[in-house]
């Protein structure tokens, strides 16, 4: 079943939807932590570029920013609301609960948990996370936001 979110009828409570898994490479991870490309010393030398940094924080390998992953959740859920609804209503509340290393593999998700009419607008709330393949989360959190209705049956602006 397509899930729209425009159309309560294929949001079902307690349904899973998975978004696409990434790996974290090494290049990936240097990329977004390591400040500018045209830095001159590149990269920043931190705990997420950096084996050094990293066992000085009491860790045994670099890993990836929380943030990271949370970026690749929020594009799951833009892509799972659409763009103008979630930058209008969405909120998201999310807790980092263990460290991503290189070369995990990070996939979103998130489990219904409202679907309400009201007026011109369905409001939608969902348990929501990334979790390695593993299944261990990474992130936990919960997110909300208020999609237009079409109206008459139309189809709804992108």
């Amino acid at each position: 079943m397509i899930v729209s979110p425009q159309d309560p009828a294929t949001i079902e409570i307690g349904a899973t939807l998975s978004g696409r898994s990434l790996k974290l490479s090494l290049a990936r991870v240097l990329a977004f932590s390591g400040g500018p490309l045209d830095e001159p010393g590149w990269p920043q030398r931190n705990l997420h570029t950096d084996i050094e940094h990293a066992r000085e924080a009491g860790l045994d390998r670099i890993i990836a920013s929380g943030t990271q992953s949370e970026g690749l959740l929020i594009g799951f859920l833009i892509d799972t609301f659409g763009a103008a609804d979630w930058y209008r209503t969405g909120e998201l509340d999310v807790r980092f609960m263990k460290p991503v290393g290189v070369d995990d593999v990070v996939r979103p998700a998130l489990r219904w948990t409202l679907c309400e009419a009201r007026d011109d607008e369905l409001h939608l709330a969902a348990e929501c996370w990334c979790e390695l393949e593993n299944g261990d989360r990474v992130v936990d959190g919960n997110v909300s936001c208020r999609v237009m209705r079409a109206a008459d049956g139309a189809e709804p602006a992108t």
